[in-house]
């Protein structure tokens, strides 16, 4: 069996880990976009950021830690690491939970400049008791649309 199979089912794993941190975060299904207030650029990446960025998690960390980390991959025609490659349940699951950990990782700092961004324009704004009320429950999306509507009024 070539190498690229097992590859393609841990990258498929760690995909699925992407989708389902999109699905249990708050952003949902969103396209990449970039956000903007004043000279601060957050770049939001949606359900394809987190696909990839679960998709590579769970290549590096099957790579690194897998059963096949020490299969040679160019220039040994025989010797250690050239046996059958294969791909366990344990390793799909763990590539699924890497893919998970890893787009939630993208997930929770694109979060955190939100909340920053809009701590930051709701303290520059002129107070307002419903707007603060509407912030202390919004995610952090709909708290970053509100401070930015606090701002340019």
């Amino acid at each position: 069996m070539s190498i690229l199979a097992p590859i393609g089912i841990i990258v498929f794993s760690g995909a699925v880990g992407g989708v389902i941190n999109a699905l249990v975060s708050d952003n949902g299904f969103i396209k990449p976009r970039q956000v903007q207030m004043e000279n601060e650029i957050i770049i939001r990446p949606g359900v394809a950021g987190n696909i990839l960025l679960g998709s590579a998690a769970a290549f590096i960390s099957w790579g690194l830690y897998g059963a096949f980390s020490n299969a040679v991959v160019y220039g040994a025609v025989s010797g250690p690491g050239t046996e059958e490659v294969s791909v366990s349940i344990s390793s799909i699951a763990g590539a699924v939970l890497v893919g998970i950990g890893g787009a939630r990782w993208l997930t929770n700092e694109v979060d955190k400049r939100l909340l920053q961004t809009a701590a930051a324009a709701a303290a520059a704004s002129k107070a307002s008791f419903d707007d603060s009320q509407k912030i202390v429950i919004a995610t952090p999306a709909e708290a970053f649309n509100i401070a930015k509507k606090m701002y340019q009024e």
